[in-house]
This record gives structure tokens, C-alpha cells and sequence, in this order.
């Protein structure tokens, strides 16, 4: 019954439980700079001086277990070097597996943004990767061991033109809700460098789906998604200025609507209108106000059950320069419509901001935010009035009071890195229930820092896999009520397979549980449509999700595989023994009312 049951059933869900449970003080838990000890050991560029400005803040991160062996792995890219694969060793370390991955000569390009996705629904995690002053794209294919293929050209998906392309981050997501994945690319590019007047390389690409999965069409013109019209706040200067796209369902009505974070007054919010084309409702949803759009988070941040937008930006307090006015958290009110709650929140100022991340860092069941910033560029393009001062800023860490108030705990938590950070992504690279982040560093070394502590509160942790929806159930909902006598606490998540900028987080969706040992509900609506609930769920577990088959699936009350009318017997014998199974419009009682919840599931068939 796919894990419809008044304890937790395992069909169609796996659990791997810990012993990682205990209780101690919210002062306890730290983050540590484990990059020494990692294996992880490179430098993202070597540059000391020329080369386009874009190169000073490029450098990605792309992390997912890419050779299917049960470990999150991680994949770099590197300006003007051979990006590197790293696989992960299930000790705490990983290896340099570059070679074995893209075999004796890989690449060597002035890579940029990553981001990896199962474009083709066969199991595996694709990757794309953007590149700057280049004509063309790059997107490798993954044979299921973590071997990969590069085949943007032959996928319709390389961006191929006369132009030189400043490629950005990658967001995947489903747009139209056809089982496969699409993409949106950025880009970020001054008119001087667009010498051909060629339109922007911001673009939405459709999965052709079923009748040719994992190969693409530019759909940018036909979705209404293209960026060339709106004008940054300097046009004569600037062309492309969008940073980090992502793919999210914000006013919650099953249709994933596209959010960008764009430099110099371009970020963009695009309602999806459920029938392949896009609405700009940036102006009107009161977004977009953030100069200097670089970042970009979405997380539940108040706890209300809906999504909330964050948006790094450049703060500068001296005054001198007010269009440097910080960061911007939206909070989502309903009806399309955002409030600007940044001072309330207190996460203004995070100097040259770059990468976010919403994530419960200490399982409170809040979610803190982190986001890493900095620049730090060489000559020629080093303005001392303009860049002095953010090449040394610190990666800043804000904790959440489970009132959606911050507090700036980043000395506290141990977060000491002061490097030109650009990408920041978390992740259970140790598979110990809290989550470590991964930075990368603009012209230097990365830093891994491992969560210790955190896991001392309880934690829930769901995979999920789509049958009727894209494989990795991307925009797939999952709404947690620890405590069904306390039932307006609930945690949210959507799978996510947008950008942070130049980096994206595990597709796992993480829960932290404070004290309470099992979650009474667990909740996960498909972007299919269907509905899926698990009850009783243990605490400190991994639960691995299969979609059911099709939205009336709990019809099929003999578990045959099949909704026939024999069910509807089977029903009966399940409301006379109170059977999990009587429970057909996912209440958690068996009564009566399930007589024409059981009708109206077998009328919508499998």
C-alpha cells in the first residue's frame, strides 16, 4: 500500500535506521574544516592577473551519488583546468576519480556552473555544465557507474552560437509536468562583450520526454521566459545579469513557477500558467527589489507551511554607496503576493553576498540560513573605491529562533573561512542525520566543514523516487507533523533542483525533529497529483519513497496491482477489522467516510 498504515509499512518504502539519538545543549554542536583530511584538494583557478572579470567569480559545485554506490559524491568545475570528480569512500574521505569518470583527457575549458540531474529517467545523475567566454555548453551522460559521455550537441542542449557565452548556474525542473526534466540556464555578460548583438543565453530548454527523453528544445521565446527585455539598472553597460535560476511551486497550485536571482535590478519571478508559458509576476508579488541579486534560497523559513524566497545581494554600511542596500528575504503571505521581512529577520547585511542555503543545521526543526560571500579580483579589474574591503569576508552562518528572527552565530558554529566563496551546498556526506556544507573558493582552495552536534537532536531524512513524475521526484511536496496532538507545527520541504548559485544542495529532503522521537504524519504530494502518507514514522531514519502507480492507488485494497471491483470486498474486510487499509481519504482513521473516499479512488482508476 506504499507505506499507507497505522504503523509504518515497508512497501514502497525503505528505512535504514541509526543509533544516533541523544539529547545535549544547542551550544554543543560546531561545524569543522575537515577539507585538510578530506582528500579534497585543489585549486578552483590559477589566475593572478587578466582574463575576462567573470572569471573572479566563477567555480562551481555539484554534488549526488553519481556511481550509485549509496554515497554522496561531489563534482567541481575549475577555470581553465580539468574539472574534478570526487568520489566519496564512505569513511569521511574521498578520491580524486576524474580519470575514471571522464576517462584519460578530460576536459580542460573555462568551465563554470554544474548542476546534476537524471535527464533521461533511467536512474542516474546527468550533469550540465555552463563555461564562460565560450560558444557552447557541455552536458555529460552518466552510464550508471559514473562514467560519463559528453553529448550536449547531439541532445540539442550545448547553447551552440556565434556569440561569446558567459554561462551561470543551471536550474532543473519540471515545468510542464510531463515526467522529464528541463532546464534554465544563466548568464551574466556585458554588452561589450556581446559584439554580435546576439540575444541573451538565459534559456528554458524542454525535456522532450517520452518520445525522446533527455533531448531538448529551446522553448525560451515560446514560455515568455526570456530575459533580453528587462533592463538592468545600467544597459548601456550591462546585457545578461541573471545569476541563479530555480524551478519552485510558490503559491502551491501544482505548477512549478521559475524564480531568478539577477545583478543590478534583474531578478525575476515567473508564475507558471499551467499551460506551458510564463506570467512576469515580479513586480506585482512585490519581489525584485534586491539590487544586486547574486544568491538565492527557498525554505520555510517561519514555519507557516508555505515557501518563503532569500536573495543575497552587497551590503555596504558606511552610506557611500546606498544602492549596496543587502540582502532580501520575501516572505510568502499567499495569493501571489511577498513581503519584504528583511530587517525583521535580521539578514541584511552579509556583505558581497553569493550562495544561500535554508537548512535545520542543529535538527531544532527551524531552518537556519548560511551563505558565503566575497570577491576578490585581480588586474585589471580591482577598483579599490568599488571592491575594497570584500575580499576577506566571512562565510556567515544565521541561526533561527523558531520564530523566523536570525541571529549571526558564524565564530559560534565554528565557520571561519574568509576565502572568495561563490558556491555553498549542503549535504550528509557522512551519513550521520545532520548536514555539512561544502564551499567553493573562487581562485583558491575549497572548504568542507563537517557538522558535529548537530545530529543530537532527532531527524528524519526521505529520498524519493518518481514513477509517474521525473525519477528523482523533483517538486515533489513533503509536509512532516511531528506531533499529531500539536498539528499546526509542520515541516515542509520540496525536492529541489534549483541553483544556490553555481551549486545546489543533496536532493534528500532533510527534517529536523527537535525531541520527538517518531513523526506522526509524513505527507508527500507528487507532482503527478498523487498523494502518498506514511504514519509513525521513526526518528533518525533514511526513508526511501517510491511513488505509487497512479492517484487512485489506494483503491487497490488486496495489493494485487490492480483496482477492480474484488477490492471493494477486500474494503469491507478491512473496515471490519480496522484494518490501515479502510483508511482511503488519508485521515488516519478508519470510518464510515471511507465508504466514498473508496469509490471515488476506484473511479479514478490505476
Amino acid at each position: 500500500m506504499y507505506g499507507l498504515t497505522t504503523r509504518m509499512s515497508t512497501a514502497g518504502v525503505l528505512v535504514a535506521l541509526t543509533s544516533l539519538v541523544g539529547q545535549s545543549s544547542a551550544q554543543s554542536w560546531t561545524f569543522t574544516d575537515v577539507t585538510a583530511t578530506s582528500g579534497i584538494n585543489h585549486l578552483q583557478h590559477t589566475l593572478v592577473s587578466g582574463e575576462e572579470q567573470q572569471a573572479y567569480y566563477s567555480g562551481s559545485a555539484s554534488c549526488g551519488d553519481f556511481n550509485n554506490d549509496g554515497w554522496v559524491d561531489l563534482f567541481v568545475t575549475r577555470y581553465g583546468h580539468a574539472d574534478i570528480m570526487y568520489f566519496n569512500n564512505g569513511d569521511g574521505t574521498f578520491t580524486d576519480a576524474t580519470t575514471t569518470a571522464f576517462g584519460p583527457t578530460p576536459l580542460v575549458a573555462n568551465t563554470n556552473g554544474a548542476q546534476a540531474a537524471d535527464i533521461d529517467n533511467d536512474g542516474d545523475l546527468d550533469i550540465y555544465v555552463t563555461a564562460i567566454d565560450v560558444n557552447h555548453y557541455y552536458l555529460f551522460i552518466n552510464d550508471g557507474t559514473g562514467v560519463f559521455t559528453e553529448e550536449a550537441a547531439a541532445r540539442g542542449a550545448d547553447l551552440f552560437g556565434i556569440d561569446r557565452h558567459f554561462g551561470y548556474s543551471i536550474g532543473f525542473g519540471d515545468y510542464d509536468l510531463d515526467g522529464y526534466l528541463d532546464f534554465y540556464t544563466t548568464e551574466w555578460r556585458f554588452d561589450s562583450q556581446n559584439l554580435t548583438g546576439a540575444p541573451q543565453n538565459s534559456k528554458l530548454y524542454r525535456n522532450q520526454g517520452a518520445a525522446n527523453p533527455g533531448h531538448f528544445t529551446d522553448v525560451t521565446l515560446a514560455t515568455g521566459t526570456f530575459l533580453d527585455l528587462v533592463l538592468s539598472n545600467n544597459p548601456a553597460v550591462f546585457d545578461s545579469m541573471s545569476f541563479a535560476p530555480r524551478f519552485t511551486d510558490l503559491d502551491r497550485d501544482g505548477h512549478p513557477d521559475l524564480i531568478i536571482a539577477g545583478d543590478h535590478q534583474t531578478s525575476r519571478l515567473f508564475w507558471n500558467n499551467g499551460d506551458g508559458t510564463f506570467t512576469d509576476g515580479t513586480d506585482a508579488a512585490n519581489v525584485g527589489t534586491d539590487t544586486f541579486g547574486m544568491g538565492s534560497a527557498v525554505g520555510d523559513y517561519d514555519g507557516d507551511g508555505d515557501l518563503d524566497w532569500f536573495v543575497t545581494s552587497i551590503n555596504d554600511d558606511s552610506g557611500l554607496r546606498p544602492l549596496r542596500d543587502g540582502n532580501r528575504l520575501y516572505r510568502y503571505d499567499g495569493n501571489r503576493i511577498f513581503t519584504d521581512v528583511t530587517d525583521a529577520a535580521g539578514v541584511r547585511d552579509g556583505d558581497w553576498g553569493w550562495a544561500a542555503a535554508f537548512s535545520d543545521f542543529d535538527n531544532d526543526g527551524d531552518l537556519d540560513l548560511m551563505h558565503t560571500n566575497g570577491i576578490d579580483f585581480a588586474p585589471p579589474h580591482y577598483n579599490e573605491a568599488s571592491h575594497g574591503g570584500y575580499d576577506v569576508d566571512p562565510t556567515i552562518f544565521w541561526s533561527n529562533d523558531g520564530t523566523g528572527v536570525f541571529t549571526e552565530e558564524t565564530t559560534l558554529r565554528g565557520v571561519t573561512d574568509t576565502a572568495s566563496g561563490k558556491g555553498l551546498l549542503t549535504f550528509d556526506y557522512d551519513k550521520d542525520g545532520d548536514l555539512d556544507v561544502f564551499i567553493t573558493n573562487s581562485g583558491d582552495q575549497p572548504v568542507l566543514y563537517r557538522n558535529d552536534g548537530g545530529n543530537d537532536n532527532n531527524w528524519l531524512r526521505i529520498e524519493t523516487q518518481g514513477t509517474v513524475s521525473n525519477r528523482e521526484g523533483i517538486h515533489a511536496f513533503i509536509t512532516v507533523t511531528p506531533d499529531s496532538a500539536m498539528p499546526s507545527k509542520k515541516l515542509v520541504h520540496e525536492i529541489d533542483g534549483g541553483s544556490n548559485f553555481l551549486s545546489h544542495n543533496e536532493r534528500t529532503a532533510h527534517f529536523g525533529l527537535g525531541t520527538d522521537t517518531e513523526a506522526d504524519v509524513v505527507m508527500i504530494e507528487w507532482p503527478s497529483g498523487i498523494v502518498q502518507v506514511l504514519r509513525d514514522v521513526p526518528a533518525n531514519s533514511v526513508i526511501q519513497v517510491v511513488e505509487p502507480p497512479c492517484i487512485g492507488y489506494l483503491a487497490d485494497v488486496n495489493g494485487d496491482g490492480a483496482v477492480t471491483p474484488t477490492d471493494f470486498t477486500a474494503w469491507i474486510n478491512a473496515y471490519n477489522s480496522n484494518l490501515p487499509e479502510c483508511d482511503q481519504n488519508l485521515d488516519g482513521v478508519c470510518s464510515p467516510t471511507d465508504f466514498s473516499a473508496w469509490i471515488n479512488n476506484f473511479n479514478a482508476g490505476c
